[in-house]
């Protein structure tokens, strides 16, 4: 999770890269991970889930010691490249493994978000300690270590069984369309955060902050992502789905609104405190939904609302990229602002359209 982080910073400072080929860096990851996504739903889906994942991760690790090596654009694209298979692989069997709890535990997605906000910010400080002492390259060798061990981890649980998983009503295209709207909805919300992450790094490395004081203007963003979700979903269950998705959605356009501002840095950290907690009931909530959607065949709807939700992504960070080339941060952080009320607007109707609204899960 630190190369979101980093890869951009690391792009500009040591390769040189201006903000217009940080943003195609950054969607070429997320373009190979659109079309890697549906083999690794299908692998998901019909193999060993725990054996998938350790195959993206030991992927992510090799990722991770190409950027480690890399010396020219070139170098750094095949990184990405090998990222964006990785990720696939590693994520939506993941996440088809928390499905499984659902039925038990409404809150598992919220569970699984705070693991993986846990890992981010905990690996933070040694990051950042390798970095002031040996460069980027030693973070990279790092953060391919830990890869290869969760992947050793998932290799020593015990393999599952196969099981025949029932295929949906019309097949792919009848769950593509049953999916629609929430991808919809996935695409706009992702569109908006890729595109505030980017400009809001890119404007604090302009600002002249070196790489361990932007970290500690997110670091209490991370916080919030590991100690909310549980918290939130008890929201959701409170107020009903289509509420809370409205309130975090607002909350999140009024905070990237307020960016433009260029506030000093304390308000900044403030600021994506309230866009994190927001996430923090948004995705755990999308993924239930979507899990509710998709029968048996999870792994596939991960992969068609996370593909979703990637093509967002990439619009986001190439259009922002494009946006604060000139320094001109303060349309930047509106567009995106506007993209995430456009999200805002259809909520009741993708809710009310999957008829998935209500109190107590």
């Amino acid at each position: 999770e630190l190369l979101d982080f980093l890869v951009p910073l690391w792009a500009g400072a040591v390769l040189g890269l201006g903000a217009p080929a940080i943003g195609w860096l950054v969607a070429a990851e997320l373009v190979v991970s659109v079309l890697v996504r549906p083999l690794a739903a299908h692998l998901a889906d019909t193999r060993p889930r725990s054996r998938v994942a350790a195959v993206g991760a030991f992927a992510f690790g090799l990722s991770c010691l190409i950027y480690a090596g890399a010396n020219t654009p070139a170098i750094a694209f095949v990184a990405a490249v090998v990222g964006g298979a990785a990720g696939p692989l590693f994520w939506i069997s993941l996440r088809a493994i928390a499905a499984e709890y659902l039925a038990d535990d409404s809150g598992s997605f919220a569970g699984l978000m705070s693991a993986e906000a846990l890992g981010s910010w905990v690996f933070w400080g040694p990051a950042m300690v390798l970095l002031g002492a040996f460069g980027y390259s030693a973070v990279f060798i790092g953060l391919a270590v830990a890869a290869v061990a969760a992947g050793a981890r998932l290799m020593l649980t015990p393999q599952e069984p196969l099981i025949v998983r029932a295929e949906v009503p019309g097949g792919m295209g009848g769950h593509a369309r049953r999916l629609a709207p929430l991808m919809t909805l996935g695409g706009f919300a992702t569109a908006a955060e890729a595109g505030v992450g980017l400009a809001l790094l890119l404007q604090l490395q302009g600002a002249g902050l070196e790489v361990w004081q932007i970290a500690l203007v997110y670091l209490p963003g991370g916080i919030a992502l590991t100690i909310l979700p549980r918290l939130l979903h008890g929201v959701v269950q409170r107020w009903g789905r289509k509420p809370a998705y409205l309130a975090a959605s607002l909350a999140t356009a009024v905070s990237t609104a307020a960016l433009a501002l260029s506030p000093p840095v304390i308000l900044v950290a403030a600021l994506w405190i309230v866009v994190s907690a927001s996430l923090a009931l948004l995705y755990p909530l999308q993924k239930t939904l979507v899990t509710e959607a998709s029968g048996r065949r999870v792994a596939r709807g991960m992969s068609l609302q996370a593909n979703a939700d990637t093509i967002g992504a990439a619009v986001g960070v190439v259009v922002v990229g494009a946006i604060v080339d000139d320094g001109r941060w303060i349309p930047a952080f509106l567009a995106c602002a506007v993209i995430m009320l456009g999200g805002a607007a259809l909520v009741p109707w993708v809710i009310d359209r999957t008829g998935q609204e209500r109190r107590a899960a």
